[in-house]
């Protein structure tokens, strides 16, 4: 018989002990949680499809929640895009708002709150690496309900704030400041874009008579004349 130059334990019989009963009583507890779980699944078949589709959903949105990282992205993102128009065009609420977020991100004062479905990110007065009691302290930190806490409201992977106010960024609204509260606006519908393009090509377009109209119009020039 071989020796073995460290001791081997001795495992030691699990029959009759305290943690085999409790191991036993742990299965049958679960064990029947099952069987109940399945009988009850084929009773009410349709309250359980929608409780699981229920559970997916909510698990597809919990994955979904964007992070810190994710808003600090696209706020430089922002930047770059709004870098790429020029001064005169750009947006200056998108431009407030971009130069805000990225203010803030080089000052490490971003916080972002995962609240299961929805991530809230806010200000943070003192940052991350201060130890003041007033940075510490949970009683004195802003809430997220707060005016001026509120950044931004992450959810589907999308930060729902800034991609607004990123929506005609290059349009200046000071520009049309002066102008009355009615021409101030316009809605989609009022543009008629595809309209007036066409418009603007058939006024470029060459007029070509054709023989037909070259006699007709000096026809009606002579009648014209002898009148």
């Amino acid at each position: 018989m071989p020796r073995f130059p460290f001791p081997v334990p001795v495992i030691p019989q699990l029959s009759g002990s305290a943690l085999s009963l409790w191991l036993r009583a742990l299965l049958r507890d679960y064990s029947s949680s099952l069987r109940e779980a399945a009988s009850s699944a084929r009773r009410r078949p349709g309250v359980t499809a929608a409780s699981l589709a229920a559970l997916a959903l909510a698990t597809g949105l919990a994955r979904s929640v964007p992070d810190r990282s994710s808003l600090e992205g696209a706020a430089v993102a922002a930047g770059a895009l709004l870098g790429q128009l020029p001064p005169g065009s750009r947006s200056p609420r998108a431009e407030r708002h971009v130069q805000r977020l990225l203010r803030l991100r080089e000052r490490h004062r971003i916080r972002v709150r995962n609240f299961g479905i929805v991530a809230v990110a806010g200000t943070d007065p003192h940052g991350s690496e201060p130890a003041l009691y007033r940075a510490r302290c949970p009683h004195l930190r802003p809430r997220p309900w707060d005016r001026e806490f509120l950044l931004d409201l992450g959810f589907l992977g999308r930060w729902w704030l800034l991609e607004a106010a990123l929506r005609d960024c290059d349009i200046n609204e000071e520009e049309f400041g002066k102008l009355p509260e009615a021409l101030r606006r316009m809605e989609p519908g009022e543009l008629r874009s595809e309209r007036n393009e066409r418009l603007h090509r058939e006024r470029l377009r060459a007029v070509v008579l054709s023989e037909a109209d070259i006699g007709d119009g000096e026809g009606e020039a002579k009648s014209r004349g002898l009148g």
